[in-house]
Order: structure tokens, then sequence, then C-alpha cells
């Protein structure tokens, strides 16, 4: 079976433009799913707010350095790496985003989950994601190189329906 994949505008701050992926035959965007998964987990909403948090701060005052990603193979995460995020009082959070930054000023965000153990392999719940991230991080590397995809500022160009290659 064929999985189309679309991109699509997530929310748009001053410095960053966040988009999120949109797999055909799902209820929810990836970014949304993920959301939505969390938003009435009590003991996780500090952790929560630190990502959203996170999202503001880069979208709104820094813009999409790499430094504030973590590294996730061809992917990255967030929030960022824990000397960063001491920045804002915090160094620790449970979970993982998983998103591909494509500049300074583009990053596409998919989904993720809560990190239980020292390693991505180790965390079931997170697998699958940081699997789906790498590959469309790849497709869309790939897009960029032969010009399918092309980057305008904030804007994306050509937004279209990726067909997600195995």
């Amino acid at each position: 079976m064929k999985n189309f994949v679309t991109i699509q505008p997530f929310k748009t701050f001053q410095r960053v433009a966040y988009y999120t992926f949109w797999v055909e035959g799902h209820e929810r965007s990836e970014t949304d799913a993920f959301f939505t998964r969390f938003e009435n987990e009590l003991a996780l909403a500090n952790d929560l707010n630190l990502l959203v948090a996170w999202i503001q701060e880069i979208g709104q005052n820094r813009g999409a350095k790499n430094r504030y990603f973590r590294f996730e193979n061809d992917a990255t995460a967030l929030p960022p790496p824990a000397r960063i995020m001491a920045e804002l009082g915090s160094s620790y959070c449970q979970f993982r985003l998983y998103c591909i930054r494509l500049s300074d000023e583009v990053v596409i965000l998919a989904n993720g989950g809560q990190k239980t153990s020292q390693t991505v392999q180790n965390s079931p719940q997170l697998m699958a994601h940081f699997r789906f991230a790498n590959k469309m991080a790849q497709q869309l590397t790939e897009m960029i190189q032969s010009g399918e995809l092309v980057l305008d500022g904030k804007q994306i160009v050509g937004l279209e329906t990726i067909e997600l290659l195995d």
C-alpha cells in the first residue's frame, strides 16, 4: 500500500514558519496527533508546556539554528539539548518531537512521544515516529537537491503530495 504525505502550514512566527505532515487517510496531522495524545496528561503537562515554549522561542526570537535541535540521524528533534534548554530554566524534558529543519526559517514538525529510556530504540512509543521522520528527511533532502522542492524565505514553494518511499 502506498502512503501519500502532504506538507501543510502549522504555525508561523516572526523568524520561523513551522509546517507539519499530513498522512493520507489519517484523521489529524502528525503534529496535531502528538499534541492531542498528551494534552490531557497532567503528569506530563510541565514537559509539554516546556516543549511548546521552545517552539515559540525558536520561532519568535531565535530562528531555527542547528544548535537548537537534537541530532536524530537525518531528522532532528525538539526540545533542544540540555545545555540550551537550561537557558529557559529547565534542562530536561521527557518528550521528543521529531522534525526536519530545512533552514533557519523553515522547520517541519512531525510526531513523537515520551522518551522512556536512554535510546530511542528502547522507547517503543518513539521508534515508529523516529523512522517516519528520518524517511521524510531523506526524501525531502533529495527533493531539494533535485529542485523539486524549493525554499523561499519561510515559504516552501510547490507544496504537493509526496509518496512515502520505503
